[in-house]
């Protein structure tokens, strides 16, 4: 099976990032994959979400994705919740734009079976040698610099209640498929291992990764005995490991842009291109690092 993946494309709500779009859709589309994932932080509105993913399908490939912490940010002109975004809305927009929210519903194709989940993070891959108290985690605050999730996500719940409900529900999904999944691709915003996070030794760069995402995820797809690949984003640095022999990949785009002659080459960079077969994962495309390095950032 041939499986392409992209994550933290972060389109400008402004549109201008719409041959940014077209061009990952004619990448993936020359790729001629089996599947397609996305593994969150698209658009931060609901409506930009669903005009953006259907922007990218592509006729006759099996579309999937999962949520991104931006993608639940709360909207407050529409009243639209973190929560309900998650549990609800997005499910909508991806219907709508023909990909399947992959956290509503696992896919099978004979043997292999995806499941997905945003994940979250319950500050398990802090540098716990720093000896930053875990309250200060918690307040998402380090010197002037404040993780952004703290002003835009309204659940009542904990980073860790969240991670945990979130956990209850990946073992619930892996007992729910049938005897004859032999393997397992497991789609995730956040990342399940803490290998996959990249530290820097400086703050407050240090202080953020512990809300990359969560070991104790990781520990769920090990017992597992059927995962052998995992897909995410969200640290905006492409990495691949293997750990166990799962071969887990992060495949974040960015906020960098190019000039305009440098759309295409950006595109091919982001997605990754994997291939599962009876031997296990290979992967024949795909860049590490980040993407957007020496590149200007646009957020408008």
């Amino acid at each position: 099976m041939r499986v392409v993946a992209v994550s933290d494309i972060h389109a400008r709500p402004s549109g201008a990032d719409a041959p940014l779009l077209d061009a990952i859709h004619d990448v993936v589309e020359e790729m001629s994959p089996d599947v397609f994932v996305i593994a969150g932080d698209l658009s931060e509105r609901i409506d930009h979400l669903r005009e953006n993913l259907a922007r990218l399908r592509i006729r006759g490939v099996q579309g999937l994705y999962v949520a991104g912490n931006h993608d639940v940010w709360f909207e407050e002109d529409t009243g639209l919740g973190s929560l309900e975004k998650y549990s609800r809305a997005i499910g909508q927009a991806c219907s709508a734009a023909g990909f399947i929210h992959l956290p509503d519903q696992s896919v099978i194709d004979d043997s292999i079976a995806f499941v997905g989940s945003m994940g979250w993070y319950d500050y398990s891959f802090r540098r716990e040698d720093m000896e930053i108290p875990l309250e200060q985690y918690e307040t998402k605050q380090c010197g002037n610099a404040v993780w952004l999730d703290y002003y835009n996500i309204d659940w009542t719940f904990t980073d860790r209640e969240i991670t945990g409900l979130f956990n209850e529900k990946l073992r619930y999904d892996l007992s729910m498929l049938p005897r004859s999944v032999e393997q397992v691709v497991y789609v995730s915003h956040h990342l399940p291992f803490r290998e996959l996070t990249v530290y820097m030794d400086r703050l407050p760069w240090d202080f953020f990764s512990a809300y990359m995402g969560a070991s104790s995820t990781g520990e769920i797809l090990l017992a597992d005995g059927r995962v052998v690949l995992t897909i995410s984003g969200h640290s905006h640095i492409r990495r691949t490991i293997n750990i166990d022999g799962i071969t887990a990949v992060s495949v974040p785009l960015g906020y960098g842009r190019p000039p305009p002659n440098g759309v295409m080459d950006l595109a091919k960079n982001a997605v990754a291109e994997i291939v599962i077969g009876g031997d296990g994962v290979c992967l024949p495309w795909f860049v590490q690092g980040d993407i957007c390095e020496g590149l200007p950032y646009k957020f408008t």
